[in-house]
């Protein structure tokens, strides 16, 4: 059953413009296509589940708040689909319901979303964690749960008990025909991210000072992500022992990997990651100690970690062998599955050892990897790659892999300002190995270029060079970029993509407010106009190899114009930022366009046209 409980009228100012809105309690399930718009804001109470053969459509600028008596949640079922599509001027705001300075980790359960994708679950499905009623699981590695881009999760993730928690935002078995990117979670009382199996791809992707791992993977999820940032705040870490990457494969109830059998084993690969911890130095003691390490690979997981920045952990790469009822974490190094090429791992302790990679044995001192960097019990073949004290060495730094290791992120990698969790600075400054080479110059506005003819004239090649030749990287998602870490640096404001739709103070954020307005803004204007409206045309229709777009805007605003497929998968992003009043024309080829029926959405300041698409060649 549907329940919106308007819970009253309220004439709440709007801070820079005088309109009242409502407040929607929204409970129970959604059982019907829905569509929350920016002059409202929505209260989730208790579990709100959208249901299968039904759509939620939230428009840019949509405020929507967690109860926290009730730990309210979003779930987003198996066959349902969810269409969050922010902007950068209005992203969505997933938030608590408490007032500005009152606000904590945990406040509200988070968002979920459940999908048909595979997982190595022996039954080929699971229920969610947490308590919700939900499952997910089966046989379609593309299958589609919408999309969700330019959103804010605040204050999420509860962790009801061990193994039984809800994260800031969670996918369970998501196909990889959902569309993910431009998220940022903060403050989750748990994970800031978890897949549970699945396969789908994500990028440009914000772990803000969450409680457990910033990035979790489990029970075989196979996507890819790109661009993915972690900060942590060192005085927040959770008991289970806190990580910037933490992947597992097998447990009981699933799979278990044995005889060689990967084929339901957890292979992510993330590329282009900035993950930040809680060590400003090497030395540092101003940290929680239940913070771990940079990566914890464990169960039999087959994680690939490539062309990233690991700095300020416990410990860099913790390496955790499985027991002999699971397949092996190493076995998996060994057969090429796992791997962790051409990143830069720096600021980890130094004293008494050297803690940039660590190998323990089935758990033993996952959480505290002080006393050596490997277990010496360590015998037999199938971890042997690893054993003793120099194998973790001879691995992370055969120099085919193309990986780095510097005592201190400040010397050696030299971001802006990584630390500051009010005002990050994560772009590289102009003599970071990242973009500059001090025997040739590097240009960072154009491609790698490793051509040394003619006294080097084409070379261009920073210090530390990202790697998208190999097989894990060349995938056609991945964006071939000149850099490793999540930015570059051309000297531009456009380097830092986190700017004008991430906040980073969103303690003392007021969201009295309708159609939100991210307050640092990339487009022309910084006040958003609820009644901005747009006149589309679409000509010629059916099209062949062109089509022009035509959109006629009334007022200053921002504007977003959209292709969709029939399935609501974004086929391409013709325009996202400001818009003055007055008509914006765009010609685009279809030449890359299979025949058949598209959407092309407009979105201005959160008010939404559509007109069809037919291609015929």
């Amino acid at each position: 059953m549907k329940k919106f409980l308007l819970a009253s009228s309220l004439l709440l100012s709007c801070i820079g413009t005088s309109m009242a809105y409502t407040v929607v309690t929204v409970q129970d399930s959604i059982a019907t296509d829905t569509h929350w718009t920016c002059d409202q804001q929505y209260l989730l109470k208790g579990y709100v589940y959208v249901t299968a053969g039904h759509t939620l459509t939230i428009d840019s600028g949509v405020i929507i708040k967690g109860d926290k008596d009730s730990k309210g949640s979003l779930i987003v079922e198996r066959g349902a689909m969810i269409f969050a599509n922010g902007t950068r001027n209005h992203p969505i705001v997933f938030t608590s319901n408490q007032p500005a300075g009152s606000r904590s980790y945990g406040d509200w359960g988070g968002v979920i979303l459940c999908g048909q994708a595979p997982v190595n679950w022996t039954s080929g499905q699971g229920q969610v964690e947490g308590g919700p009623r939900s499952f997910y699981g089966g046989l379609n590695p593309n299958d589609n749960s919408g999309s969700m881009t330019y959103c804010r999760i605040e204050f999420g993730g509860v962790a009801f008990s061990p193994n039984n928690e809800i994260n800031g935002l969670t996918f369970c078995g998501v196909g990889n025909a959902t569309t993910i990117h431009h998220i940022q979670v903060s403050y989750s009382g748990d994970d800031s991210y978890e897949w549970f199996g699945g396969s789908v791809n994500s990028k440009y992707i914000v772990a803000y000072a969450g409680w457990d791992d910033d990035f979790d993977t489990d029970n075989g999820y196979n996507g890819k992500n790109q661009f993915c940032v972690g900060l942590r705040d060192p005085y927040a870490a959770d008991q289970s022992g806190s990580k910037g990457f933490e992947s597992d494969s097998y447990q009981s109830g699933t799979a278990t990997g044995l005889a060689g059998d990967t084929s339901k084993i957890t292979k992510p690969v993330f590329s282009n990651c900035t993950i930040i911890g809680p060590l400003v130095s090497p030395t540092s003691t101003a940290y929680d100690p239940q913070f771990v390490s940079a990566a914890h690979i464990r169960r039999g997981s087959a994680i690939s970690i490539l062309n990233s920045i690991l700095a300020g952990y416990p410990a860099g790469v913790l390496i955790d062998e499985s027991s002999a009822s699971f397949g092996s974490t190493v076995a998996n190094i060994g057969n090429g599955i796992l791997q962790f090429r051409n990143n830069i791992i720096c600021g980890m302790p130094s004293t008494p050892f050297n803690k940039d990679v660590v190998f323990v044995k089935d758990g033993a001192r996952s959480l505290t990897p002080t006393t050596s960097n490997a277990d010496t019990t360590s015998t037999g073949t199938d971890w042997s790659v690893l054993a003793g004290f120099a194998g973790p060495f001879s691995w992370i730094r055969n120099p085919s892999f193309h990986n780095i290791e510097y005592a201190t992120e400040q010397t050696g990698v030299r971001l802006s300002n990584p630390f500051n969790l009010s005002n990050p600075g994560m772009v590289p400054t102009s003599t970071s190995p990242i973009v500059y080479n001090s025997a040739h110059p590097f240009h960072a506005n154009l491609p790698l270029n490793y051509d040394t003819t003619g006294g080097y004239a084409n070379y261009n090649v920073p210090g530390f060079a990202p790697d998208f030749v190999n097989t894990k990287a060349s995938d056609a998602f991945f964006t071939n970029v000149n850099y490793v870490g999540a930015f570059p640096y051309t000297g531009t404001t456009t380097d830092n993509w986190m700017n004008g739709w991430c906040n980073f103070d969103p303690l003392n954020t007021s969201y009295d407010t309708t159609c939100y307005t991210a307050p640092s803004n990339v487009g022309v204007n910084n006040v958003a106009n609820p009644n901005a409206t747009a006149m589309l045309k679409v000509f010629p229709n059916p099209a062949q190899s062109l089509v022009n777009v035509s959109v006629e805007v009334s007022q200053i605003g921002s504007l977003q114009i959209m292709i969709l497929d029939r399935t609501g998968r974004v086929v391409k992003e013709v325009y996202n930022g400001g818009a003055l009043p007055g008509t914006l024309s765009y010609q685009l080829s279809t030449e890359d366009m299979p025949n058949g029926m598209y959407v092309v959405s407009v979105l201005v300041n959160g008010r939404h046209s559509i007109a069809k698409l037919n291609v015929i060649k």
